[in-house]
C-alpha cells in the first residue's frame, strides 16, 4: 500500500498509526546489568561502569555494603537523543541493613564528588534512602530541576553506598520518547483500524458529494 492517491485525512491517519506502532515495538523492558551475573559495578566514581538506556523499563540490579567503609558502586547511563527518563523506581528488591542507604547523581560521566563531600557542589541531588522508599520514585530527589519534565538526553552517573551489610537494591529507569507525552495507547492494529475507517468514511463522503446532480431553480 501506498500514500499515494489517497486523501490528506487518510494520509494523516496511516501516519500516525505507523508512528504509534513503532515507537510501541520500540518500547521494552530489559536489564541492563545485573551484578549476578555480569560482575560487579565499578567502585570508582572516575571510573564507573558505562550503561546505555533504552525505550521502556531499564532495570540495574547490584549489591553494596561494607561496615566501616563502605562499598560503593558507580555506573553511568546514557539517555539517547530523543528520549526523556520519566521516572527512577526502586525495586522491591531492595534493602538497606541500617537505617538507609545513599544515593547520589552527577551530569556527565564521571562522579567527581569524593567520598568525604569535596566537590558536593557538583551534584544534582542525592538522598539517604530506606526501605520506605521501595516502590517510589527518587528521580525528583535526584534531579529536582527535571521533576516535572523528566531528565532528558544526555549522560548521568549515579553513586550508590550502603554503610551497614551488604544488601540488594534494584532501580527501575523509565525511558519514553521526548516528543509523546508516556499516556496508555491504544494497540496498534486497533489504532489502523479506526484511521482506516475514518479516512474511507471521508473519501465516500468525498465521493457521494462530487457525484450527486445539481438542480438549478426553476
Amino acid at each position: 500500500m501506498t500514500l499515494v492517491g489517497m486523501s490528506p485525512v487518510l494520509k494523516t491517519a496511516m501516519t500516525a498509526c505507523v508512528l504509534a506502532g513503532c515507537l510501541a515495538s520500540n518500547a521494552h523492558a530489559s536489564v541492563v546489568w545485573d551484578e549476578t551475573t555480569q560482575g560487579d559495578l565499578s567502585n570508582s566514581g572516575l571510573t564507573p561502569t558505562p550503561l546505555l538506556l533504552s525505550l521502556g523499563i531499564n532495570t540495574v540490579r547490584g549489591s553494596t555494603g561494607n561496615a566501616g567503609d563502605g562499598e560503593r558502586d558507580y555506573f553511568s547511563f546514557t539517555v539517547p537523543t530523543g528520549a526523556t527518563v520519566t521516572s527512577i523506581l526502586v525495586r522491591p528488591e531492595s534493602s538497606v541493613s541500617g537505617s538507609s542507604s545513599f544515593v547520589a547523581m552527577q551530569a556527565g560521566p564521571q562522579v567527581t564528588v569524593m567520598p568525604t563531600g569535596v566537590g558536593i557542589e557538583n551534584l544534582m541531588g542525592f538522598l539517604h534512602y530506606g526501605n520506605d522508599r521501595v516502590g517510589t520514585d527518587l528521580l525528583p530527589d535526584l534531579a529536582f530541576a527535571y521533576r516535572d519534565t523528566g531528565l532528558p538526553s544526555g549522560i548521568y552517573s549515579l553513586w550508590i553506598q550502603e554503610t551497614g551489610g551488604v544488601v540488594p537494591y534494584g532501580l527501575d529507569f523509565e525511558v519514553t520518547p521526548s516528543s509523546v507525552t508516556p499516556v496508555p495507547l491504544p494497540a496498534p492494529f486497533a489504532l489502523l483500524a479506526c484511521g482506516l475507517l475514518a479516512g474511507v468514511a471521508c473519501v465516500r463522503r468525498g465521493s457521494l458529494s462530487s457525484a450527486m446532480p445539481t438542480y438549478s431553480g426553476a
